[in-house]
Parts: structure tokens; C-alpha cells; sequence
């Protein structure tokens, strides 16, 4: 029985697809859970949450709608008439069309 090169390059790629299909799935490597303490997230939140009492509060101003130049501005919306809505089941045949 004599293997010809394709037929040996084939089988070794099946077995390296094979070995790192297994090796991926059943070795557990990328199920373990980070390597980090809950220390370093606590500490970043309490820096967050030290930063946000910093931010002071907002405040808006309304005299943009008292300004002339908003006064001024014109409506240019165009009304939209209201029309009767479609039939009730769209789907049921349609009475008088085709002698059903």
C-alpha cells in the first residue's frame, strides 16, 4: 500500500485541525474566570463615584425662547389630513372581484 503526498498532507492537517478543535474545547483554558481581585473594581467604582459628586448639577437657561430671532421663527409643517384606515382583515378575499 503506497500513500501518495496529498493524501499524507491530508491526513496531517485533519489531525492538527483535530488536536486544536480538542485542545479548544475540552482543556477548560477559556472557562476559568479572570485573574483579577474585587479589589481593583472597587476601587474604580469608588473613583467613579468620586468623580461624579465632583460634577456640579445642570442648569438650563430659557431666555433662547423670550430672544426675537426665535420669536421670529415660522411654522412651515404641513398638516396632515386624517384618512379612514385600511380594511379590517387585509388577508380575507376581497367581495365582488373574481365571482368567489
Amino acid at each position: 500500500m503506497k500513500l501518495n503526498t496529498n493524501t499524507i498532507i491530508l491526513i496531517v492537517a485533519t489531525l492538527v485541525v483535530a488536536a486544536g478543535a480538542y485542545w479548544y474545547f475540552f482543556t477548560g483554558t477559556g472557562n476559568e474566570p479572570p485573574l483579577t481581585t474585587g479589589v481593583e473594581e472597587n476601587a474604580a467604582q469608588m473613583q467613579f463615584k468620586m468623580l461624579v459628586s465632583q460634577l456640579q448639577p445642570i442648569s438650563f437657561t430659557t431666555d433662547i425662547f423670550s430672544d426675537t430671532r426665535f420669536m421670529a421663527l415660522v411654522d412651515l409643517s404641513t398638516p396632515v389630513a386624517p384618512e379612514t384606515s385600511g380594511r379590517l382583515d387585509p388577508f380575507a378575499p376581497i367581495s365582488g372581484i373574481g365571482g368567489r
